[in-house]
């Protein structure tokens, strides 16, 4: 099954990428600087598709013709608006956590997804896979990984890619770098990655993370190729 555009009003061609600027002000007290997060966002869904049972009735229309995949990537979607909002469609995002909420003991855990765009000459490979945080206040150190991940081509088909990305840094707060490190495989490709993303805790009470690295180098086959990794995740179990 392949995996097209998805457009307001539903199913629509083929994959297109969507990029658009959030800009986050941070104007609490101290405060000088501001942090810019550039986000490749969800731009696939799947070509539905129907057929009968063996016997010629219609089974269940969800369970046999839709690619889960694609129920992954209305979550994602849903949390990519929640978080960062869309203001093309007049949906605000979350603002920086000002810096006299940002927890300061304690270990909390966020959820979500990361996007990850490469550069592989006139059609881009666009992958997405879920991804997890666990940040302690306490000690100031954060791990996660990036897992389940999938994608592909403009008019390819969708893979599955093996392997996972870990996630960590030692400097918990804003403008926080987030290091990320491994090896997705499908067939006989294998994307290698390695770089630092900067993020930003978001919401009142950082009930939310956002990060991004807009200069990554990508490994296509011992070749190094320009991409981009962006994390937009939750807390777990926040309302």
């Amino acid at each position: 099954m392949r995996l097209c555009g998805k457009g307001q009003s539903g199913l629509m061609g083929l994959t297109k990428d969507l990029a658009f600027i959030v800009t986050i002000s941070r104007k609490g007290a101290g405060m000088k600087d501001s942090a810019n997060i550039l986000c490749l966002l969800l731009c696939l869904s799947a070509c539905g598709g129907g057929a009968g049972g063996g016997d010629g009735a219609v089974t269940d229309p969800v369970r046999e013709f839709v690619d889960p995949r694609l129920l992954r990537l209305d979550v994602y979607e849903a949390q990519k608006l929640r978080v960062l909002g869309n203001p093309g469609i007049g949906v605000i995002g979350m603002a920086a956590t000002p810096d006299e909420n940002m927890p300061v003991a304690g270990a909390v855990a966020y959820a979500g997804f990361a996007s990850m765009r490469v550069e592989t000459g006139t059609q881009p490979m666009i992958l997405f896979g879920d991804a997890n945080l666990e940040v302690n206040f306490d000690s100031s150190v954060a791990q996660g990984r990036v897992t389940n991940v999938f994608g592909g081509r403009q008019g390819a088909g969708v893979a599955n890619y093996a392997g996972t990305l870990a996630l960590q840094s030692t400097t918990v707060g804003h403008d926080m770098p987030l290091s990320y490190a491994g090896d997705l495989s499908a067939g006989a490709q294998t994307l290698g990655f390695a770089g630092v993303m900067t993020g930003v805790f978001l919401g009142d009470d950082a009930s939310a993370f956002a990060g991004g690295d807009l200069e990554a180098q990508v490994d296509v086959g011992g070749t190094p190729t320009e991409g981009t990794v962006v994390v937009t995740l939750e807390q777990v179990g926040a309302p």
